[in-house]
Parts: structure tokens; sequence; C-alpha cells
């Protein structure tokens, strides 16, 4: 199984049902990613990019289809071993109502200053820290109150730097944001994606696909 491919996403499809009709969300879509690559989704909204996205992620089940990890189908049997590899960024990162330190290094409370501080710097996020009141002890709460939907978004990379996992999956990392926070959450990602991790993300943003070695296109 060494030479299989990291993931393989078999003919999927995945309907959902709306006002009595069903809607289909992902039609037999296919492709392959190998470790280490860097893979954009994109489409139009309707087209599926995050649906796909959560079933990588072992958040949903396919009507039809497959996921398979590293040769294995993915199930609820290997599923949270799937999920230890995985950190998430999302369109709108959740914060629990604690401090910064503690929505950082979620489940890993031994984390060094020296290695919070790399993973600010990877994310290009200190000086969000630095503006807070309390640094890091500052209190958040679960919409991040006190940080701006891009201070958010950086401190979200940070918080996928610290998590250690090898593979990032982004849900539309940059939408809403302007030009110039964009282009740091995506700079942040991509020296995320370094060093042999593979980073999957979903977009509409042809400027932010274009980083990537491959972009698989959905149509709704």
């Amino acid at each position: 199984m060494s030479d299989a491919p990291l993931l393989s996403v078999r003919d999927l499809s995945v309907a959902f049902s709306q006002g009595g009709r069903e809607t289909l969300a992902v039609d037999h879509v296919s492709f392959d990613i190998a470790r280490g690559e860097t893979v954009a989704l994109v489409g139009p909204s309707g087209s599926g990019k995050s649906t796909i996205l959560a079933l990588i992620a072992g958040l949903l089940r396919a009507d039809a289809g497959s996921v398979e990890v590293a040769g294995r189908a993915l199930e609820d049997a290997n599923a949270d071993g799937w999920r230890a590899r995985l950190a998430w960024v999302g369109q709108r990162p959740y914060f629990l109502h604690g401090s910064l330190r503690r929505n950082l290094t979620l489940g890993q409370p031994d984390r060094s200053p020296e290695e919070i501080a790399r993973a600010l710097h990877l994310a290009s996020a200190e000086a969000v820290v630095a503006r807070l009141p309390r640094g890091d002890a500052t209190l958040l709460g679960e919409a991040g109150q006190g940080v701006s939907g891009g201070e958010g978004q950086r401190l979200a990379v940070a918080r996928a730097a610290l998590r250690g996992a090898d593979i990032i999956l982004a849900d539309e990392p940059t939408a809403h944001l302007d030009a110039e926070t964009a282009k740091a959450v995506a700079d942040g990602l991509f020296r995320l994606a370094g060093g042999g991790r593979t980073l999957i993300l979903a977009t509409h943003d042809e400027a932010l696909a274009a980083r990537c070695e491959r972009i698989v296109r959905l149509t709704p």
C-alpha cells in the first residue's frame, strides 16, 4: 500500500433534501491527492466544495462512492485516527470561551511559549496578539470577540500549526477578507503546507487556487 495515494475520492455523490425535493450537492466526483501535494477545489457556490471537505474529514457519509485514505476506505473504525492527522481552517474560525492561549493549544496545554511564538510567526499573527490587552491571556468568546475576521483566520492558521497535523483542510479561508489580509492568511497557509504537509483548500478565489500545485474544478 506504500504506493497508494494519500487520499482517493471515488465517484462520490451526496444529496440533501430541501423543501421536499432532493438536491444533488456532489455528483460523481473522483480525484486522487498525493502526500505533500497542495490542491485547490474550485467552483461557484453550490458546487459541493465544502461538502467534499466534510466528506474527506469523515464528518459526512456519501450516498454513493467512497473516500479512501492510504488505500483503505474511510469508515467509523479508522475515522478517529484519520481526523487526528487533520487540521481545519474554516471560513469563520470557531473559538471557545477562554483565553487566546487555550484556543491556540486546544488539547495540548503543554505547548511552550517558544512553540506558540513560532506558530504565530508562521501565521503572521504576532501583531494580533501584541495589540490585545492581555496578550495570549486575553479572553475570547465563541464568535471570536476581540479579533476581526482576518485576525481570527490568522489565529486559526497558528492553531493548525500548533496541532502538528500533516494534512490541512481549508474551507474558503480568504472569503470576505480585503486583499492584504487575504494574502497574509494565504501566505501563512502555504508556509504551513511546507515541509511535506498536504493542503486541500476549497475556494472560489482563482488567485489563491493558482498558488496550488493542482486545481480540481467542480460544477454545480
